[in-house]
């Protein structure tokens, strides 16, 4: 009997997929997509991927976009039609960004549907815009599936990205039911290896730069970049201030406290700026670039296509860590050196020992954390509170979606993350963005859980803005609703009635506590820090900066 023509298509996708690395796929469940879905479980009883279902598609997304962030492969998300699609978007707009292997597979109607007012039809083919490096519309019908193969290529090519794979698939949807058996080929030996490495056929420039020069280095995914940074820094006596995805915090030049320095006014002030990957957490640091006479950025070609040029202050842009040359002077580092380790000093004698704040829930996590941990940071308060207050330490890997900054689907992110590379996880985040992914909390009983510990700053509400313009005085009047947003909702409640051991924690006694207590626990769990008053907590922050002026 002969293979319906959804079944050979779908079976001829997953194929490829397997053929190009995916060990993961995410699946959201549906009807027009039920042809690869069943493809995927058929693959998986062969052993040759990893299914996880999520049933919201949103959620599915990030994960997704999580375990390609921790496995460097491509990984698909399989979607059914119509508004499914566009739950989607918010993840690809990240991976496009983030230059993420995401792999978009959405189930379609044939084309001949298309504005008729079909069930679940909508123009979905190329929605996702210019955030998509490429997307394909393929008919079930066709026999070569060559532009498949290329568009999984493309997502993994020169600065990876995401790719929407669209499939017209027609009735029948499912397999006859003498031909549920199938397998996928075993790749050849080469032929699935990660694709998405930095390009070694570049020539680093060479450049004879000022003595007095500073690395910032933001969010990256490019590791041999910065330990070529971390050599050219003791080389040049040059200090390297850090985001803490930048995963820069154990060389030997890192400033622990570079940010708070230039907030505070005392940074000594550099001739030339060198900067790798998304910079810009800090206003400070904007600043710092805008009035650099010399700032030179390097442009990873593992790093999403915009360019690494926040401010426009760029003299140069590179594709890669140039070799530079100065005359060293050992008194510039040691300068920077020492105000840090004053800074040190100030945040000790200000942060009090077992009160909880958001700096100091962070700061007990960070120095908690073992070195072959991992921590998702959110892309809000809680990054700023690392990047602010955090030593300098061995280990520890960080991740965060710095691609859009967005603080929606962390949850999933950092599942997938956990899951993608089976370390044990830290996601710290706050209250806002923990409502905001809920559905990430959601899992199947029959889904893999990752090892994950969701450290949650609780302030009832925003804290961020309390420190930007509308946090201003002049503003209280509607500041609280439209900024403030209080929720007034028991976090850990809220875990706990999806079945995720949850504790509550007021001080950083009990922090420490349910951090050891919960690392024994396999599994999801979530720990609230009830971090006190929003306003007392931002004059603590301001009143860091003031003493560290001073130092």
């Amino acid at each position: 009997m002969t293979i319906n023509n959804a079944t050979q298509c779908a079976r001829a996708i997953v194929q490829a997929c397997i053929s190009q690395g995916a060990k993961h796929v995410v699946i959201a469940p549906g009807s027009r997509n039920a042809p690869l879905a069943w493809a995927f479980a058929q693959a998986e009883k062969a052993g040759a991927i990893k299914i996880h279902i999520r049933i919201d598609e949103r959620d599915a997304g990030f994960l997704a976009l999580g375990i390609a962030k921790a496995t460097h492969q491509i990984v698909p998300v399989v979607v059914t039609s119509g508004s499914a699609v566009a739950n989607l978007l918010p993840a690809v707009v990240e991976a496009y960004q983030s230059a993420v292997s995401l792999i978009v597979l959405s189930a379609d109607r044939p084309a001949k549907f298309r504005g008729l007012s079909a069930p679940q039809t909508i123009k979905q083919f190329e929605i996702f815009g210019s955030f998509a490096k490429v997307s394909i519309d393929v008919e079930s019908t066709q026999k070569d599936f060559e532009n498949v193969t290329h568009a999984l290529n493309a997502a993994q090519s020169t600065r990876p990205g995401p790719v929407q794979v669209n499939v017209q698939f027609d009735v029948p949807l499912m397999p006859d039911s003498n031909e549920l058996d199938w397998s996928p080929e075993t790749p050849a030996k080469n032929s699935a290896e990660v694709k998405n490495q930095k390009s070694s056929t570049l020539v680093p420039v060479e450049l004879n730069v000022a003595t007095n020069g500073i690395f910032v280095l933001g969010d990256n995914a490019d590791a041999d970049a910065v330990l070529e940074i971390a050599n050219l820094a003791t080389q040049l006596a040059w200090p390297i201030v850090w985001e803490p995805s930048a995963n820069a915090h154990s060389l030997t030049n890192s400033i622990s406290h570079g940010v708070l320095l230039l907030q505070a006014g005392v940074a000594p002030q550099p001739d030339v700026v060198v900067t790798l990957g998304t910079v810009g957490l800090s206003r400070a640091v904007l600043t710092l670039l805008k009035n650099s006479p010399n700032h030179i950025a390097i442009h990873s070609s593992l790093s999403g296509p915009d360019l690494p040029n926040p401010v426009s202050s760029a003299t140069q842009i590179l594709d890669q860590v140039p070799l530079l040359r100065n005359i060293p002077d050992s008194n510039w580092l040691g300068l920077w050196q020492k105000l840090d380790s004053q800074t040190g000093d100030v945040i000790k004698s200000l942060l009090p020992q077992d009160t909880l704040s958001g700096p100091s829930s962070a700061l007990t996590l960070w120095n908690s954390a073992h070195d072959e941990d991992q921590i998702f940071v959110a892309a809000s308060w809680a990054v700023r509170h690392l990047e602010a207050y955090a030593p300098r330490r061995n280990g520890l890997t960080v991740f965060g979606n710095r691609g859009a900054n967005g603080i929606d689907g962390l949850i999933s992110t950092a599942a997938g993350v956990a899951i993608g590379s089976g370390k044990h996880t830290y996601l710290l985040m706050g209250d806002i963005a923990f409502l905001h992914d809920i559905g990430g909390l959601n899992l199947g009983t029959d889904q893999d859980e990752p090892n994950l510990t969701i450290v949650v700053l609780d302030n009832d509400g925003s804290g961020i803005f309390s420190q930007l313009e509308q946090g201003a005085s002049e503003y209280r009047e509607h500041y609280e609703k439209i900024f403030g947003t209080p929720h007034g909702k028991d976090l850990w409640v809220i875990a706990e009635s999806l079945g995720i051991p949850a504790k509550q924690v007021s001080t950083v006694t009990d922090l420490k506590f349910a951090l050891t207590n919960f690392r024994n626990i396999p599994g999801m769990k979530v720990v609230v820090c009830l971090t006190g008053n929003r306003v007392d907590e931002n004059n603590l922050i301001k009143r860091i900066i003031e003493e560290t002026s001073k130092s």
